[in-house]
């Protein structure tokens, strides 16, 4: 058994870790509920425009007067991964990295957002891009518009041949998935869980000119929701992570206080045994 005074150093040291973890908990839980509820006002709006795009598109079935309904059969397949910029999060970068090994190769390029991504595709010498690594602690909207007007580009320009995001879904607190979502071209399979409501769609002046304008409003739409559900998950992931290791260390701490009284104890029955022993000898 280890010796009271190192009981009394290991018990200072997980009381040091613990206020730690504590101090994190409580960050990630006033950021948790600062990007839940934008998450909540945000999420009826990129919906919104999702199934108000998916209706056009289905409605419109053989549509094809846009660039981004076509399929272009040259180019990259850039992936945009959303992964966090710091660590103690539990799995929630290591099942992005997983989601993205199994996806990626070196024909395609990688829109890192997150250092943990950038890091990992430096490591794996994949093709990348790193101009937006800051957007998940930005938040900047003006950075996304930026970044899909490039991308919409350079769809134009037949240079890419489909754009998906991979992002992690909120389900609740304790609940996270990653997931693909092919961005371009659009696809109208994607809709059909969508009511069509059967109006005549009037387009003004063609509706190439007006699916080129909605389409890269509905990607900035829907990248930037995508952007706070997965900085709300990894918020979620990191409370989580940090209040399972203040309860482990309360839990060390205690079975420590029991090992340091137990050596207490035994010292002072040793001190009693030789006081007894040194009095019968005299």
């Amino acid at each position: 058994m280890p010796g009271m005074q190192e009981i009394k150093r290991r018990i200072k040291s997980v009381d040091s870790t613990k206020k730690i973890t504590k101090a994190m908990e409580l960050v990630a839980t006033s950021k948790l509920r600062k990007t839940r509820n934008q998450l909540e006002e945000l999420k009826p709006y990129y919906s919104t425009v999702r199934q108000t795009v998916g209706e056009i598109l289905e409605s419109n079935k053989g549509l094809d007067d846009s660039a981004f309904l076509k399929v272009n059969q040259e180019g990259k397949t850039v992936y945009i991964v959303i992964s966090s910029s710091l660590g103690l999060c539990g799995g929630y970068n290591a099942n992005v990295i997983k989601t993205v090994s199994n996806l990626i190769d070196n024909d395609n390029c990688v829109y890192t957002i997150g250092t943990k991504i950038e890091r990992y595709m430096k490591r794996t010498g994949g093709d990348y891009v790193d101009t937006y690594a800051d957007l998940n602690t930005t938040l900047d909207f003006d950075t996304v518009i930026k970044m899909v007007d490039s991308l919409c580009q350079q769809y134009k320009n037949k240079e890419i041949e489909s754009i998906k995001i991979v992002y992690t879904e909120f389900i609740n607190n304790l609940t996270f998935t990653p997931r693909v979502v092919t961005l371009l071209p659009v696809d109208t399979s994607e809709f059909e869980d969508i009511q069509v409501s059967n109006k005549y769609t009037l387009f003004e002046p063609t509706p190439g000119a007006v699916l080129d304008a909605l389409i890269p409003q509905y990607m900035q739409g829907l990248i930037y929701g995508y952007l706070v559900e997965s900085v709300t998950s990894e918020n979620a992931s990191r409370r989580t992570s940090m209040e399972n290791a203040t309860d482990n260390a309360v839990e060390l701490t205690d079975q420590l206080l029991l090992k340091y009284n137990q050596a207490r104890q035994t010292a002072i029955t040793n001190e009693i045994s030789e006081i007894v022993a040194g009095a019968n000898a005299q």
